[in-house]
């Protein structure tokens, strides 16, 4: 059986698409941040050296490190002009995808510069497990779209994005039993993304970000197993190669990599962590959001 790509993203919540930016696009826009974060922090591409100290403030834990402080970064960036072409490229792609119309970028874009920290052997994540949207209940869409525009060549071993297939699913499953109203104070948090979508907000039914993944331990045996420690042998065979299948929803755990130029379209209802860099290497990712239309 054949999907298509719309189907797809359905059903596992994460749309690969290739060769969507243009690499001379990508270069400039790469070159120019890391312009920015050498002369705001300090830190050089080809000085290993000066990548953490002290004062840099990263955030993260041995994994990976990120760098705090890039958001005014991104707001000069797109503010400049840069950003225009990228956005440019991507919005054809999510209108043949999506459907013209139904889907429009927010001004906000945000980079998930991860450098290497001090772990040596990649394996699936076991901790931090999280969605960033609600399910809602009779809403087969999310309100938002995550698209990962890749800068870098990134490959398993620096630190992508992990996600669990199909989880978004799992969610709508869970609202669909467990879910509450009385969330406007909730809806309103996410109003740049969800307002007009609903005449009464208080009649809404939905299950938090953070009621998802505890029902989803205590029903299914593959997430207890995800959210515990393990080796990476076993768990790359036991979470990527063979994934689970219950009520009839596949859940596979999937490592957001591509190479320069491509994006990755992300359900943000999906159970999603951030995963160890055990490269040499930092990784450039951008991500901007798009907003549903009514």
């Amino acid at each position: 059986m054949t999907f298509s790509k719309h189907e797809d993203f359905q059903n596992k919540g994460i749309l690969k698409l290739a060769n969507v930016i243009d690499v001379d696009m990508v270069a400039d826009v790469q070159s120019h941040l890391w312009q920015e974060v050498s002369h705001k922090f300090g830190i050089h591409l080809d000085e290993p050296s000066t990548w953490f100290s002290n004062a840099h403030n990263p955030v993260g834990d041995a994994g990976a490190k990120r760098l705090n402080g890039m958001g005014s970064i991104m707001r000069d960036l797109k503010a400049s002009g840069k950003l225009d072409e990228i956005e440019h490229a991507i919005q054809p792609v999510i209108d043949h995808v999506f459907g013209a119309h139904t889907w429009r970028p927010l001004d906000l874009w945000y980079s998930l510069l991860s450098f290497p920290g001090s772990e040596s052997a990649w394996n699936v994540p076991h901790k931090s497990w999280h969605c960033d949207e609600p399910a809602v209940v009779g809403d087969t869409e999310p309100w938002s779209l995550f698209v990962f525009v890749f800068l870098d060549n990134v490959t398993a071993d620096m630190g992508p994005t992990t996600v669990v297939s199909g989880s978004h699913r799992r969610a709508e499953r869970l609202a669909t039993a467990l879910g509450t109203s009385n969330n406007a104070a909730l809806i309103n948090a996410f109003e740049s993304v969800n307002s007009g979508l609903f005449e009464n907000p208080e009649d809404v039914t939905l299950l938090p970000m953070d009621q998802v993944l505890a029902p989803l331990i205590q029903e299914d045996p593959w997430f207890q197993e995800l959210v515990k420690e393990g080796s990476p042998d076993q768990r790359i065979q036991r979470f990527i190669e063979e994934g689970n299948s219950l009520h009839g929803i596949e859940q596979k755990v999937v490592t957001l990599t591509g190479a320069a130029g491509d994006i990755i379209v992300f359900d943000p209802r999906c159970l999603h962590t951030f995963s160890a860099n055990v490269s040499a290497l930092p990784r450039q990712v951008l991500r901007l959001d798009f907003k549903r239309q009514l």
